[in-house]
């Protein structure tokens, strides 16, 4: 039984779509003193008190009014913002997440999330109960791994991989390459035999790469052109693209692609954020080389977590530091809407999380 407590909310709403303009504050609300009572949960409900939020690209598309492939509920004005994050059940209606089971899931951007109909079978939950050694930060890993190199992100490279099908000796390319994904695709891949070569968008970022996180080489795509880059980078060409850019890049990739190349595409952010998309040219090498290119969802890859494959993979790699797995960690709810275009505008290394409260 839950005891009467009042807690005080803070959340990030939808203040006004962006539509195809660039993402400014303006386009979120902070409200404060947004009261919930403990005791007030029902059957089938938790209230979750989130720890750390995860901010990620594709939130940009809830800022459009027609969302993409983003479902109404979450592009709502008034509503506080999708967001993957780390919670505590405090308060619950369900047997399943009993009061003190760490979680993930879609907290959204507030310090406290109700979250209902859990004991409906015709509601989709994207819940996670984490495994209990979440909880131990003695081992290097920490809780908030769990949204990024063990998280969301986490799955997107170590089962992106899978999907590409990589062999060891072969060449890969990773755009986007410092980002939340991209840095684990690289050395994921290094850590399988391949030849990895990544681009990002600041020198820092690429000298990182290389010194920190095992890539072969990388190029700073905004003072350098990318096919003398890839052509030095890649002398044998290009045998698997890890696509999260598109546009122009993803052009010259299926320019240079080696014979039964294959691209994973997984997002395109170069065409985010207000831009017009970019005209692919090159269409005609997937006939023409057999090229492969592969979308990828991550929620069809959940098995990964429901099994503890990817724990199982990737936290020993993060404990004998053999992954670097670089993080931006800001505190404060309050301050994701400047965090978020922060990112949006490249200006963060590493995955982006917001620190809320401590466990």
């Amino acid at each position: 039984m839950t005891l009467s407590k009042i807690v005080s909310n803070t959340r990030v709403v939808r203040a006004s779509y962006a539509n195809k303009a660039r993402v400014t504050t303006a386009q979120f609300r902070v409200e404060a003193n947004q009261e919930i009572d403990l005791s007030s949960v029902k059957e089938g409900e938790v209230i979750l008190r989130n720890l750390y939020l995860s901010l990620d690209p594709y939130v940009r598309f809830t800022l459009d009014e027609t969302g993409g492939d983003m479902p109404l509920s979450f592009r709502q004005l008034n509503d506080p913002f999708y967001g993957l994050g780390i919670a505590e059940v405090v308060a619950s209606g369900y047997e399943k997440y009993p009061v003190g089971t760490l979680v993930s899931g879609n907290t959204g951007y507030e310090k406290f999330t109700r979250l209902s109909g859990l004991n409906d079978p015709n509601t989709q939950s994207d819940i996670r109960v984490l495994p209990a050694h979440a909880r131990d930060e003695s081992t290097g890993v920490p809780l908030s791994n769990y949204i990024s190199a063990l998280g969301m992100p986490g799955l997107t490279a170590f089962a992106g991989l899978k999907v590409l099908g990589i062999e060891s000796k072969k060449t890969i390319f990773v755009g986007s390459a410092a980002g939340g994904v991209g840095q684990l695709v690289g050395q994921l891949a290094k850590a399988q035999g391949l030849r990895v070569i990544g681009s990002a968008g600041s020198d820092d970022k690429v000298l990182y790469l290389v010194e920190k996180q095992h890539f072969d080489g990388a190029f700073n795509y905004k003072t350098e052109d990318a096919r003398e880059a890839l052509k030095r980078l890649a002398p044998e060409g290009i045998d698997y693209y890890y696509d999260t850019v598109g546009g122009e890049i993803l052009d010259l990739v299926l320019e240079l692609i080696n014979e039964k190349g294959k691209i994973l595409s997984v997002g395109m952010v170069s065409q985010e954020n207000g831009k017009e998309p970019y005209p692919i040219r090159n269409l005609n090498v997937i006939a023409r080389r057999g090229v492969s290119i592969l979308g990828f969802i991550y929620w069809h890859h959940l098995q990964y977590f429901a099994n503890g494959e990817l724990d199982d993979a990737v936290r020993p790699l993060l404990e004998r530091k053999e992954i670097n797995y670089r993080e931006e960690v800001f505190e404060g709810i309050e301050n994701a809407p400047m965090h978020f275009v922060n990112m949006l505008d490249g200006k963060y290394a590493g995955k982006v999380i917001i620190k809320i409260a401590d466990l």
